[in-house]
């Protein structure tokens, strides 16, 4: 299912979409986010119609996105973005995007200094600078 298309939907549905795209078991969300587990049991469940704010900031927080979202109130954003670069349109992930744009925020010295690690992690793992990987030996 398409999570982009859940407004109005049920945070039961909702929920249990964003933890099986992450293939999260009720006990790994419940660990990773300090929401006890029947807890999470019981909104996925329908149980629990209207969790409080205070029991959904963790999840949504977790999910990266906000309790509106997570109620169904406001759109999930996209896996993807298009971009247009170089008259053509490129398709990338949201969390690519997310780093693109931290990236131009910063100076070109402090872009520079990123740019040198990168490389280096890069040399590292045995990948040049096309992103191909390379015979380490």
């Amino acid at each position: 299912m398409a999570l982009r298309g859940l407004v109005g939907m049920s945070i039961a549905l909702i929920l249990t979409e964003l933890m099986a795209r992450e293939q999260l078991s009720d006990n790994d969300l419940a660990a990773r986010t300090g929401v006890p587990q029947p807890t999470i049991s019981r909104i996925k469940s329908g149980e629990s119609r209207d969790p409080r704010d205070s029991t959904l900031r963790p999840l949504a927080e977790y999910f990266r996105i906000s309790i509106s979202q997570l109620r169904g109130d406001a759109p999930l954003p996209s896996a993807y973005v298009e971009v247009a670069a170089n008259d053509q349109i490129v398709r990338v992930s949201s969390e690519s995007m997310r780093l693109l744009l931290a990236l131009d925020a910063l100076s070109p010295k402090d872009r520079a200094a990123l740019q040198t690690l990168v490389d280096s992690l890069a040399q590292s793992k045995g990948v040049n600078e096309d992103g191909n990987q390379t015979d380490c030996g």
